[in-house]
């Protein structure tokens, strides 16, 4: 029995198998880290293409650099619209406190007074045959409404709070200057507010 050469389309070897395909398998075997082979069309050989350890950890490196930059972004973003709540929690609060101070001054029969109790100052503003107080102490404004026995608080967390005569030419005017105790010692805009009320007439400061 005789075993004829092939000549032809790459054949160089007795038993007809390609030469190329010969040398990619054993380079296969001795290169186990050669893992994805393609094969090319045409003259059937295959083309090796491989992960280097370098390029795998230049890829990990990449991919951490980017989901630091991302998880950094994502928390500032929470903690920014957390102020932000906050932020519009006290001025909720102050605008809330800040009307109903302004519908005592409106509604007084009298020039509301300003005394002293405690050596703290308060403001006294009739209703008729009642009055309204109020003072601040222990950073909050409070509030003693006609016929109750106890404060309430109409203001808290306040860093400084004074309500006195705003004098005009024609209205019986008061100004109520509040500022509020920041959450936060980094911020540089701190949060004042001012309200203006207009007495009746007959009842000018």
């Amino acid at each position: 029995m005789r075993i004829h050469r092939a000549e032809d389309g790459g054949r160089n070897s007795e038993f007809g198998i390609r030469t190329s395909e010969v040398e990619v398998r054993k380079a296969n075997l001795t290169n186990p880290a050669s893992a994805f082979w393609v094969q090319d069309s045409g003259f059937g050989v295959l083309n090796s293409r491989a992960f280097t350890l370098i390029e795998l950890l230049v890829y990990i490196s990449v991919f951490a650099i980017i989901a630091t930059f991302a998880t950094q972004v994502f928390f500032q973003g929470r903690d920014t619209s957390h102020a932000l709540l906050r932020s519009a929690d006290d001025i909720s609060r102050a605008i809330h406190a800040g009307e109903h101070w302004r519908e005592d001054i409106r509604t007084a029969t009298a020039a509301p007074r300003i005394g002293e109790e405690n050596d703290r100052a308060v403001i006294a503003i009739p209703h008729g045959t009642n009055t309204t107080f109020y003072t601040h102490f222990n950073n909050t404004v409070w509030r003693l409404p006609p016929g109750s026995p106890a404060w309430t608080p109409a203001l808290a967390r306040v860093k400084s709070s004074r309500m006195e005569p705003d004098a005009r030419t024609h209205v019986a005017a008061w100004r109520w200057e509040v500022e509020l105790q920041l959450k936060d010692e980094q911020k540089k805009t701190k949060p004042l507010f001012t309200f203006l009320a207009v007495a009746p007439k007959e009842a000018k400061p």
